[in-house]
């Protein structure tokens, strides 16, 4: 991954070299307006830098490069509409010079703006997520509760019934709700008593019977 960004940005280099190549070879004025396209696309290309590492940064997660996408496009984008302004202020030097500003400046707004309000998406969706993950982790604690404990159990029988428990566990809705909470805590209560319990077997009916409480409540919160 390190080495793909290094190779983008040493894409972005040659472009950005390339690019002052044309601008002071071709024979073509160099007014105020030509140097007030060049300034605004050396704006272009450093806000690169910052926007790409952005994208790069986040976590290597398919969720996290799907965010990190209109990012990056926004800023490719801007720097084509960028050379394109250039290009034309370029052939056309004699152009005003207020033209070029007002021009490249709206550009410069449009895309900003574009990238300001993708990332407030971006951190919205992130937010969420942290928050479903949060629902999730009650489930997620609570199977492994119960696999460590059929892992440790000694009796066939009941090792066999945490195993068909912990099974339930899985297969249980994920999400969880305020609504549950109270019920969702008796059934941590009845876990962590297996946990000292010698004989388990009436715990894990009990249990049973208030995760089938549990995913049958869910679905009426869903519905």
């Amino acid at each position: 991954m390190k080495k793909n960004n290094l190779m983008s940005y040493l894409a972005l280099g040659i472009v950005f070299a390339l690019f002052n190549v044309i601008a002071f070879v071709l024979p073509t004025a160099k007014t105020a307006t030509f140097w007030t396209a060049y300034a605004f696309s050396l704006v272009a290309f450093a806000l690169q830098i910052p926007l790409w590492k952005l994208a790069f940064d986040k976590k290597d997660t398919l969720k996290s490069k799907f965010l990190g996408i209109p990012i990056i496009n926004v800023g490719i984008a801007y720097l084509v509409l960028q050379l394109i302004a250039f290009a034309i202020f370029m052939s056309l030097p004699t152009l005003p010079t207020w033209l070029a500003v007002i021009a490249c400046s709206v550009i410069l707004a449009i895309s900003a703006l574009c990238a300001i309000s993708g990332q407030a998406g971006a951190n919205e969706i992130d937010r969420v997520e942290e928050k479903i993950k949060v629902k999730r982790a009650f489930i997620q604690f609570l199977q492994v509760d119960i696999e460590m404990l059929a892992e440790n159990e000694a009796d066939a029988e009941t090792k066999t019934s945490l195993k068909k428990l912990a099974e339930k566990v899985r297969f249980s809705d994920p999400m969880s709700h305020e609504m549950l909470g109270e019920l969702e805590s008796r059934i941590s209560a009845k876990v962590e008593e297996m946990k000292t319990e010698a004989d388990k077997k009436a715990l894990i009916s009990e249990i049973d019977t208030l995760l089938t409480e549990r995913n049958k409540k869910c679905k009426l919160i869903k519905n």
